[in-house]
Order: structure tokens, then sequence, then C-alpha cells
């Protein structure tokens, strides 16, 4: 979490800023080949066991085919609507990604998760403030920038 934060903290993005752009999960979802790892070999005890048989039927391979349109939603309770919800997810251990365990985890970020978590004015004024600062902080323009095809990859490596 500690690098997170500080790559965050470059551009101008504090702790609060941080935990609130999180939320975003909140209408995502997370590709298989992300969450194998969790899965495969052994279920991670870290996962809430009330959603390891969805992900797992979700994610029925130990080695996805990377092309694939395998995914799972990142919240399940709610049908794809910006809302606080991802923090309470967060909290019962129903985070997918490694970013999402550490959130409720890390000393730092986990007094604003449970703050966003009990208070969706909270975390819209907190995600609202962020999106600003992001969009006015030196946006790449032109041919300086790109808008990446695949999300987990740089688009002159696929």
């Amino acid at each position: 979490m500690s690098v997170v934060l500080e790559r965050f903290s470059s551009i101008g993005i504090d702790t609060p800023g941080l935990v609130a752009l999180l939320g975003a999960h909140s209408v995502g979802r997370t590709h298989c080949v992300k969450l194998v790892h969790h899965l495969y070999p052994e279920v991670d005890p870290e996962l809430n066991p009330d959603d390891v048989k969805h992900m797992l039927h979700k994610c029925p391979d130990a080695i996805p085919d990377p092309k694939a349109v395998h995914y799972v939603k990142n919240d399940r309770g709610i049908l794809m609507k910006l809302d606080n919800n991802y923090y309470l997810n967060i909290l019962d251990n129903k985070g997918l990604l490694i970013v999402d365990h550490r959130l409720a985890t890390d000393k730092v970020t986990k007094p604003y998760e449970k703050k966003m978590a009990k208070s969706k004015d909270y975390f819209f004024e907190e995600f609202s403030r962020t999106i600003t600062t992001l969009s006015e902080n030196n946006p790449l323009t032109g041919t300086k920038g790109e808008i990446q095809k695949r999300c987990n990859l740089a688009n002159k490596l696929h």
C-alpha cells in the first residue's frame, strides 16, 4: 500500500483521495487472469467464503485464456452503480484485488476506508475532489499519451 500511496502522492493525490479513487472498483470487473492466484492451487483464506463458489464458477481454470472475456464483477450486490458499497464489501473481505485487501488492513488507509463505508456523502466529496485533481494535473495530450486498448497492458505490448 505504501508504494501505491507514494505513486499517487507524486501526482498530487493524498490518502483520502486514493481511497476514494479505489471506490471506482464498485463499477468495475476483474478479469480471471488477475484472480486465479487467489483461487488456485488453493483458495486464499482472506477471501470471503460466500464469494468463493461464485468466483470458482466464473473462473473455472487455473490458467485462463487471457483473450477470453472471463471476469467477476467487483460488486455483485449492486448493478454497476458508483456508490460506497465497495467499502462495505472490503470490510467484509469481499475485495477481489490485492489492493482491495490492503486498503482495509493498512494503518494509513483503513481510517478513510471505514469513514467512506459509513458515509456515502464523504465518499462522493472525496471522489469528486480527487477526480478534479486528476483532470487538472498535467494530462497527457496529443501524441504524448494514449488510451490503452487493454487495461493491463501498454498498447505497444499487444
